[in-house]
């Protein structure tokens, strides 16, 4: 790898990139931003409630860990951790970014974002930055008030 890489080698790397995630892996997430407008808080501020934007459908590669089983007196309670890897001018083209408490629908489940991390440099430099890591947990629909309930 050359110490120092021209925009030319960036955007071709960039179409690399996006031909891969986009046309032949081709996984499709929900992303749901909070809508901090319209989400009451609490004295201490807390939301109980929270309100939703609209999802946005996003390409992404996955990286999950297998589901475990606790065990707590009421039954089995199911779990997940996950990892979405985002393509940053992808999100940038979309106007949207993935950030701690919003929450991700995939594969049926949905997850709430724990941690972003931007860590895949190209030629060591933070503009040249390809990816945006998101590192999930799975939550109860329930919990979440994004769907409609049936009555």
């Amino acid at each position: 790898m050359p110490k120092f890489a021209v925009g030319r080698d960036i955007e071709l790397f960039k179409s690399f990139a996006r031909e891969v995630v986009d046309d032949v892996v081709e996984n499709i997430a929900v992303l749901f931003k909070v809508n901090l407008d319209e989400t009451k808080v609490n004295l201490y501020g807390e939301a109980t409630n929270k309100t939703w934007y609209p999802g946005v459908e996003l390409n992404v590669l996955i990286n999950k860990s297998p589901n475990t089983a606790g065990y707590e007196g009421f039954g089995a309670d199911t779990s997940q951790n996950v990892e979405f890897r985002f393509d940053r001018w992808m999100l940038e083209e979309k106007n949207t970014y993935p950030e701690i408490g919003d929450v991700i629908f995939f594969d049926q489940s949905y997850y709430e974002i724990g941690n972003t991390t931007e860590v895949q440099f190209v030629s060591g430099l933070p503009s040249n930055n390809f990816s945006v890591v998101c590192e999930t947990f799975m939550v109860r629909k329930s919990s979440l008030n994004i769907e409609e309930r049936i009555k």
